[in-house]
């Protein structure tokens, strides 16, 4: 009997990653030929699509949240977290990639942007490459010593391991100016986004969503790299950062409410209004989790931090959506929806994200302290 061939034992995920792929391959040439208009409903009331928020939002938001959690652990010498600091780099790392992919993307003829060929100053574009370059060096920094080992090159010179921590708390820096320039850039016009995600608090928000973000991406990348290659978090730390994560929902879920509080503006979620039942949706998906973490006994089961991981992760992309296509529908009175173009295009960056963080954890040590 002859072998099968390997490309017919592909799993269920291998075969779905490929026809997303080939989708947004398809998708991405019919936008580069016929640019934004026939591809896509974006219009002047609704500049942004689904692409800008789960690629864009979303994806700043684990940058953020990523190198945030890496830096802590560094900087406060978590030593029994220390085995969160590589997964959460690279979470960060990649989180910014499917960012800029996604504005790359929404540019519809990219082949028009000067990035580093052409500097421009001005063009937010440029910036974000650079960026991006500056979230690699801190990655190279990261994963250094086992580079080195890999090649044969011996141990590391003791400056790579001196400039880790400054680059990282740099990064940290740009990546958290970054998203609070998102969400600035929705306060320039606020009757055009609905008071219910348009605060001045909204730069806070998305810091401690992002962080919450961060956390439970590595609860679920640990819970699948465990499953896949036996390399993933130990029972204890995963408790831990479920623990952590508890503390952050509570906070985010109490400012949220504080600020509708300060504001005046009732929770009428039980209204039959498409906003309010979205927004009770973003609020239970964080809610859940929240409740189900304070208790120790659910913390030491995997299936159910697994589970909460899962609810933190829709709830952080139900509120980028919310903010930034949900808002524009209430306050300017019409509907957005998307093109099968925008749907395959977003998608495929982020399975293309989803790829290469398992690609990495097969063949570096991500969930190590080394």
């Amino acid at each position: 009997m002859k072998p099968v061939p390997s490309c017919l034992r592909w799993n269920l995920w291998t075969w779905c990653f490929a026809l997303l792929m080939a989708g947004g391959i398809f998708a991405s040439y019919r936008r580069v030929v016929h640019g934004l208009g026939p591809t896509t409903h974006l219009s002047d009331v609704f500049p942004w699509g689904v692409g800008i928020g789960l690629n864009v939002f979303c994806g700043i938001a684990l940058a953020v949240g990523g190198f945030t959690v890496a830096a802590t652990v560094n900087v406060l010498r978590l030593d029994n977290f220390k085995s969160v600091v590589r997964a959460s780099l690279l979470t960060g790392f990649l989180g910014y990639l499917v960012a800029v992919l996604g504005l790359i993307a929404d540019l519809g003829r990219p082949y028009r942007a000067g990035l580093l060929i052409t500097w421009n100053p001005r063009s937010i574009l440029t910036g974000a490459t650079w960026v991006l370059i500056v979230y690699g060096v801190v990655l190279v920094f990261e994963f250094a010593p086992e580079i080195f080992t890999r090649f044969g090159w011996g141990e590391p010179p003791p400056r790579v391991r001196a400039l880790g921590t400054p680059a990282l708390l740099f990064a940290v820096v740009l990546s958290t100016f970054q998203q609070s320039s998102l969400a600035d850039l929705l306060q320039l016009a606020p009757s055009r986004v609905s008071p219910l995600w348009s605060t001045p608090q909204l730069g806070l928000f998305f810091f401690v969503s992002a962080v919450c973000g961060a956390l439970a991406v590595v609860i679920f990348a640990s819970w699948h790299v465990k499953t896949a290659f036996a390399k993933g978090l130990s029972p204890n730390v995963v408790s831990g950062i479920g623990k952590a994560l508890a503390a952050l929902l509570f906070l985010y879920l109490g400012l949220r409410v504080a600020d509708f509080a300060h504001r005046g503006i009732p929770l009428l979620v039980w209204r039959n209004d498409p906003e309010n039942l979205l927004l009770g949706l973003e609020v239970s998906l964080m809610f859940v989790p929240m409740w189900l973490l304070i208790s120790e006994r659910n913390r030491t089961s995997p299936r159910t931090i697994y589970l909460c991981a899962v609810l933190v992760l829709a709830g952080l992309i139900t509120n980028r959506l919310n903010t930034c296509i949900t808002s524009v529908e209430v306050a300017n009175g019409s509907r957005y929806a998307p093109t099968w173009n925008e749907f395959t295009i977003a998608y495929s960056i982020i399975a293309l994200g989803v790829a290469l963080f398992s690609l990495t954890a097969r063949r570096l040590a991500v969930f190590s302290e080394s």
